[in-house]
Order: C-alpha cells, then sequence, then structure tokens
C-alpha cells in the first residue's frame, strides 16, 4: 500500500511541488474549521480514511477560510491541478457549481447541496435528510424527558436548520404529544457556526425553562451547548418532572463530582450531538460505566460521503449528478455506542428500531421543511 506524500495547509501564494504522486486531493473546510467535532471534523476523517487505505500516493490539500474566501481558495487548489476537490457546507455549493465549470478536469463533491438543473458532469452533489435523523432523535427525547420539556439550539437561522428542527418536534410529538419543544438559534451569519459562548448561553435559558434534553444543530456553537450540560449536569431550575427517573439511569452509577453536586437521585441533563457521533463528550470523568450527558447524536455521515468520493477518483469511477442519502441508505440515523447504552432502556431501543423501519417503509412520513416553508 502506498502512503500519502503531502498534507499542505494552502495559503493564497503559489504552490510548487517538485514531487510525484498519484493523485492531488483538496478539502475546503466550512466555518466552523477542520476540528469542530461535528460537521467538517466528520467530512475529514471520512476524507483522510480514505486517502490512508487507498493504494495510491495521494498530496492532500487545505484550505480553511471564511466564505469571502471560499471561492479563492477553491480555484486555487482546482489551477493547482486537483483530482478531488471536497467542500463541507451549503455556502459552497453554488460557488463549486461555477467552478467545476472552469475546471472540467477537476472533479468535486459538494457536502450538504440540493438537486438543480444542469449539474456539470464533475460535479457531485450529495444531500440528506436531516429531518429523519432529526426525527429519530426527537423520539428519543420524547420518551426519555422527565420535565416534558426539551430544547433545540441550531446554528444560523436559515432553512437548512429549520429542517432538523422540524424533524425534532415532529419524532418529539410522536413520542410525547404534551412535550414542549423550545427552539432558539444562535444567529442570522456565518458567524453563528462558531459562537460557543452563545450556544452556552441558549442551554441554559432553556434549561431556566425546564428543557432536560437539548439537541444542538449548531456547528462549534453547539459545543457551548456540551459544555453546558456537562457542567451544570443536572436539572435545578424548579422541579417540572412529569415521569419518575427511568429505572436504568436511577441506578446507573454517577461520578463524585456529580453525586456532590446534584445527589445520586438528581434529575440529569442531556444533550444530543450532531452529525458525527459526539456521544463522547458526554463523560466527565472518563468512565463509560457511569452516567453520560450525551444521550444520543444524531449522524449524518459527511464522512461516507467522503469517502466515496475519494474512493471513486481513485478506481475512476465518479460521476457527476446528485445523491440523497436518508435512514434507508445510512445516510443518517441515530448513536447508540457504549457511551449512552446504559442510559437507554432496552424497551426504547426496540422502540427506535420500530420507528427507523417504518420511516423508510413509509409508514411514518416526515415533513420536509423545504416542502413546506
Amino acid at each position: 500500500m502506498k502512503k500519502t506524500l503531502l498534507v499542505v495547509a494552502l495559503a493564497f501564494a503559489g504552490l510548487s511541488f517538485g514531487l510525484a504522486q498519484d493523485f492531488v486531493m483538496g478539502i475546503n473546510f466550512d466555518a466552523g474549521g477542520k476540528f469542530d467535532k461535528s460537521f467538517n471534523q466528520g467530512t475529514w476523517e471520512g476524507f483522510s480514511s480514505a486517502i490512508a487505505a487507498a493504494d495510491a500516493d495521494i498530496e492532500i490539500l487545505e484550505f480553511e477560510g471564511s466564505p469571502e474566501t471560499f471561492a479563492q481558495g477553491l480555484r486555487q487548489m482546482s489551477s493547482e491541478g486537483a483530482d478531488l476537490i471536497v467542500a463541507p457546507g451549503f455556502a459552497q455549493v453554488d460557488i463549486i457549481h461555477d467552478i467545476s465549470s472552469e475546471f472540467p478536469d477537476t472533479n468535486y463533491l459538494s457536502i450538504d447541496a440540493w438537486p438543480i438543473d444542469g449539474i456539470n458532469p464533475n460535479e457531485l452533489r450529495v444531500g440528506f435528510a436531516e429531518h429523519e435523523g432529526s426525527y429519530l432523535v426527537g423520539y428519543l427525547a420524547g420518551l426519555m424527558s422527565q420535565t416534558g420539556v426539551v430544547g433545540f439550539v441550531g446554528g444560523m437561522d436559515i432553512p437548512l436548520i429549520h429542517k432538523f428542527n422540524l424533524g425534532y418536534e415532529e419524532g418529539v410529538k410522536a413520542a410525547c404529544d404534551t412535550c414542549t419543544v423550545i427552539s432558539n438559534y444562535v444567529g442570522t451569519t456565518p458567524a453563528a457556526w462558531n459562537d460557543p459562548a452563545r450556544g452556552k448561553e441558549l442551554a441554559a435559558a432553556q434549561q431556566a425553562q425546564g428543557a432536560d434534553i437539548i439537541y444542538a444543530a449548531a456547528g462549534s456553537s453547539g459545543l457551548g451547548v456540551v459544555d453546558f450540560v456537562t457542567q451544570t449536569m443536572c436539572y435545578t431550575s424548579d422541579n417540572l418532572r412529569t415521569t419518575p427517573l427511568s429505572s436504568t439511569v436511577k441506578v446507573l452509577p454517577k461520578s463524585e463530582e456529580y453525586n456532590a453536586k446534584c445527589g445520586a437521585d438528581s434529575q440529569p441533563l442531556f444533550f444530543i450531538g450532531v452529525d458525527s457521533n459526539q456521544n463522547y463528550l458526554g463523560d466527565t470523568d472518563g468512565r463509560v460505566s457511569t452516567l453520560n450527558h450525551g444521550l444520543t447524536s444524531m449522524l449524518k455521515r459527511v464522512d461516507i460521503a467522503a469517502q466515496n468520493a475519494v474512493n471513486a477518483v481513485v478506481d475512476g469511477s465518479f460521476e457527476g449528478g446528485f445523491k440523497a442519502l436518508g435512514l434507508a441508505e445510512d445516510g443518517v440515523g441515530w448513536a447508540f455506542d457504549e457511551y449512552n447504552d446504559p442510559l437507554i432502556p432496552n424497551s426504547v431501543v426496540s422502540k427506535m428500531a420500530d420507528i427507523r423501519n417504518k420511516i423508510i417503509s413509509g409508514e411514518i412520513t416526515v415533513t420536509n421543511y423545504f416542502d413546506v416553508q
């Protein structure tokens, strides 16, 4: 197996490499950055793992800019002869469409895209059924909430994030028709993806209104929600509990910090992560056997989209067009692992599998915000 030759953090100066390689592949990160523990990082992990596994010498170009510089970074990587450029984020989709016509020898992957007429033959657009995955985690929140109030923190107030929000609300209501969903957005500009402090403020405000489970679909801003939940740990406002603690949560060992701050029989707070599996972020003491504050994560398999594109370029099968990835394609889902397994009763796991199957079969229809806005 050949190894990757080089990773280059791309600047705007011209690049010249005297190295032989089979392929050059670039990635242009969206707002929030490479290590956002969510959307960008998931894309990078799929991209880099496919390259590492490829039987080829592949040079990697990286660019991390802003919406104002995306076009410049994409055009520079294209002019350097990239065979593939991966561009996560809706803000890059139209730019990729324009640039792909200028550089027909470069293949492009747009993640978080939508279908249009006239997609270029070297332009692959991948979209996700975020509403389906959000319905699943909303259903879980409705089953598991003790207060009957759950929260949603979105990043930028745009239709795509309303797609998450609406699916989540429908899932919550399907499981608990008396439950309330509190929804807030970090902001209205791209800066909303990278403001953890504001995410933390919104989580605190939602908890003060009764939310004991908060779903964050906000890029790096969602890490502020995680911080609030893992630092606060338990529900500390007026007791709004509508159901007793589930038996699994009640008997689950708690960390020493949790017991000291909250008491073993208190009502814990939970977050729901997004895009990548963020369950591990809810581990406050390094032990999976104790209470974890990550209830689940809505998986959006951007890693698979990136892996598939790399593999297609290497084996010569890359084709442009649009692909939609939902529950049926395992493009979205909910994370169930060693971190949240102890939290969730077997009966609930069975219900989640049943709901998933009913969405795939069409017995349950989840509203797509883009169809009703």
